[in-house]
């Protein structure tokens, strides 16, 4: 859904692959409501939509990746929203993008918009190694999350994990499910550790 994290979820996972020393590309495929040149205050003439409605070659696409100093990161922005956001992202060039983009960094996030609202997201996911779900606690209801985690699977698309963001604590449903997968955690845990003393005793 929309305003669950996801851009921001995206930036620090970047920043954090980038602190390791990895060559890091994000890209803003929000082309419906783009955010990554505001935070890093970086312009948004060029971007995304640019090289997808254009023939352009490699040196010219990487000519229109943006280096943010302090983080290390590289952008590619949004660029100018376009009529057809979604006929743009799902097009034979954002997969030769992709594969162009693959050669020069190692890692490559993309920051898309919400999979419940547009069919942008589920593209994106059908192109890429993975994907992230991000989720605001509380907010959004678990029909909606099973369905997002269906289209997801239904296209073949892996996902790597979950981010649940702004959780309170205090809920009785945190403290519901904490005390369940936790007691189920440490008993899984004994019958592992009997396992191992009945095997070393036999």
């Amino acid at each position: 859904m929309p305003s669950e994290g996801k851009t921001t979820t995206s930036i620090n996972t970047a920043i954090s692959l980038a602190q390791t020393g990895a060559n890091v590309l994000i890209i803003d495929a929000d082309m419906r409501r783009p955010r990554l040149h505001s935070i890093f205050d970086v312009e948004n003439r060029n971007g995304l939509s640019t090289i997808l409605s254009s023939e352009m070659k490699e040196a010219e696409v990487l000519a229109l990746i943006q280096q943010h100093e302090e983080s290390g990161l590289h952008l590619m922005t949004s660029g100018p929203i376009p009529p057809n956001p979604a006929e743009l992202i799902g097009s034979e060039q954002m997969r030769r993008l992709i594969t162009t983009l693959q050669s020069t960094f190692t890692h490559i996030i993309i920051d898309s918009p919400p999979i419940a609202s547009f069919t942008d997201g589920v593209l994106i996911a059908s192109m890429v190694d993975g994907v992230v779900l991000v989720i605001h606690g509380g907010e959004t209801s678990r029909s909606l999350v099973r369905r997002s985690k269906q289209q997801l699977q239904d296209i073949g698309a892996k996902i790597f994990g979950v981010v649940l963001n702004n959780v309170d604590l205090h809920r009785h449903d945190y403290y519901y499910y904490h005390r369940y997968y936790s007691s189920s955690y440490y008993k899984a845990e004994a019958d592992d550790t009997e396992q191992v003393a009945s095997s070393a005793h036999g």
